[in-house]
């Protein structure tokens, strides 16, 4: 199971990860064989192997006016990818100024989803290793969105050295994590100052998360609106008085 999952992480169907293992357990074999192993229809298996060629996962001979089918041994196959992220390698500087030039024509962008809103914070632990940014935010309201995912978020992004100031509502005090490790420092606004949203800003980019919008989040990358709310937050950190030990 776990072999197979693996490959549908790489592009391949369910059916084309099963027929992929079955090829490596019994070698060059017939699409007839293959149908029997893995318990496929004949007709549905051929297609499927054309495709998984196509992929560079099977290699195709014939014998004696056969058709033969062979797994592509897995060091070749990851070979491929290898050369394939090489080769999106060089095209990351021209990918990069389409989407700059998008970001200036448009400078939003809406998270609908929790996958898409992990997928995010995953990037943002990528590209924000080892550097820090901003944040205002209510952590009830921000962690209450996916709690396992966020309280793990924490730590992983302690962890990879990324440092965040926090400007935090009061009632955030309830669950507000104190360990060093990850490389926190906070403070809280008066509990006059209620909110549930949080307002993470970076260099580049906005990201509002609120449980209350028609889309869970928006992503703002325009450099007026990121220059106005750093000032914002710094304003309000240098009036807000640091937690009592």
């Amino acid at each position: 199971m776990k072999n197979s999952k693996i490959l549908e992480s790489l592009g391949l169907s369910e059916q084309e990860a099963r027929i992929y293992l079955a090829l490596l357990k019994i070698g060059g074999s017939r699409a007839s064989r293959v149908a029997r192993e893995t318990g496929l229809k004949r007709t549905t298996v051929y297609p499927i192997l054309k495709s998984l060629s196509r992929k560079g996962f099977v290699t195709m001979y014939y014998r004696k006016s056969q058709q033969f089918y062979y797994a592509q041994k897995p060091a070749r196959v990851a070979g491929l990818f290898e050369r394939k992220l090489d080769a999106f390698t060089t095209i990351i500087p021209v990918l990069e100024s389409f989407e700059k030039r998008e970001t200036r024509d448009f400078g939003l962008r809406f998270i609908e989803t929790k996958d898409e809103l992990q997928e995010f914070y995953r990037g943002i632990l990528i590209e924000y290793k080892g550097r820090s940014y901003r944040i205002i935010s209510s952590a009830k309201g921000w962690e209450g969105i996916d709690p396992a995912f966020f309280v793990q978020f924490r730590k992983d992004r302690g962890a990879v050295r990324i440092s965040t100031r926090l400007l935090l509502s009061a009632d955030s005090k309830e669950i507000n994590p104190t360990d060093p490790r990850l490389r926190r420092e906070y403070r809280y606004l008066p509990s006059t100052y209620g909110f549930r949203s949080t307002i993470d800003i970076f260099d580049d980019k906005i990201l509002v998360v609120s449980p209350e919008f028609a889309s869970l989040a928006v992503v703002i990358a325009i450099p007026a609106m990121v220059d106005i709310f750093g000032s914002i937050f710094e304003m309000l950190w240098e009036v807000t008085p640091p937690p009592k030990k």
